[in-house]
């Protein structure tokens, strides 16, 4: 478990909304006009929010969970992927 204690502020959730769109890092530093590092930073923080995340497929499912994300927010893509980590977890 992280040790950090992170909050959800305006720029997490449109990380977390430009993730569910299938953004990558690159792509949501240009977006936001922040630096690789700050956003990988903010990312992180993000993944502390939300619970023991690891990736952003973890992150966009919890995001689900908790109500901050809706599936008509997400990407065709992203959204696939979740249904088939949600098939893989009633296994």
């Amino acid at each position: 478990m992280y040790k950090h204690k992170a909050t959800m502020t305006d720029r997490r959730y449109k990380i977390l909304k430009l993730i569910a769109n299938g953004y990558k890092n690159k792509q949501i530093a240009r977006k936001m006009d922040m630096s690789l590092s700050n956003t990988q930073l903010q990312k992180w923080r993000l993944y502390c929010y939300l619970g023991e995340i690891h990736s952003s497929l973890d992150a966009v499912y919890m995001g689900l969970q908790m109500g901050l994300l809706k599936k008509s927010d997400l990407a065709e893509q992203i959204r696939e992927e979740i249904n088939d980590f949600e098939v893989e977890k009633q296994m």
